[in-house]
């Protein structure tokens, strides 16, 4: 079965994405962070949507959005 990959969650620093990566691997949710490296070279153009991205496969999308959800709950 090929299951497709889509966008959790856009981050505007790398270890905000990492933690939340951590979070969904002790959960059992598999995930990659993409565009990392654009984002850390050209950090003065988030208007051209270089962002740093968490991708999940499109099944765990609910699961993971809801993990994290209730792992932020209290951040300000």
């Amino acid at each position: 079965m090929n299951d497709k990959i889509i966008k959790l969650k856009s981050y505007e620093r790398m270890e905000e994405a990492m933690l939340d990566q951590s979070v969904l691997s002790r959960n059992n949710i598999s995930s990659s962070i993409s565009n990392s490296m654009i984002a850390e070279i050209l950090p003065m153009l988030p208007e051209q949507n270089f962002g740093i991205v968490v991708n999940v496969f499109e099944k765990d999308f609910e699961k993971a959005w809801e993990i994290l959800k209730e792992y932020h709950q209290f951040d300000e």
